[in-house]
């Protein structure tokens, strides 16, 4: 992994891509303190293991979330018409 200026990204823009492409992960630093980085991106989003520990921490979130609202169970057809036949 290596580290370029904000200058120098913005100058080799395409040569900081195409180091990209090659699976290179580079940091931009600002100052000398690190602001951004570009790295490859995975063919699938799932395949990301930062994507993957994201989306797994949120589902876990969702899961402990107390349920809010009101269950009304399945939806009949005569709740849906009234009585008459559809």
């Amino acid at each position: 992994m290596r580290e370029i200026s904000v200058r120098e990204a913005n100058q080799n823009f395409s040569q900081l891509v195409a180091a990209a492409e090659r699976g290179e992960t580079i940091i931009i630093t600002k100052k000398g303190r690190p602001v951004a980085k570009v790295a490859p991106q995975t063919a699938r989003r799932r395949d990301d293991p930062e994507w993957r520990a994201a989306y797994e921490a949120m589902v876990a979130r969702l899961a402990a979330k107390p349920a809010t609202g009101f269950r009304v169970g399945e939806i009949t057809e005569e709740d849906k018409y009234g009585d008459e036949a559809a």
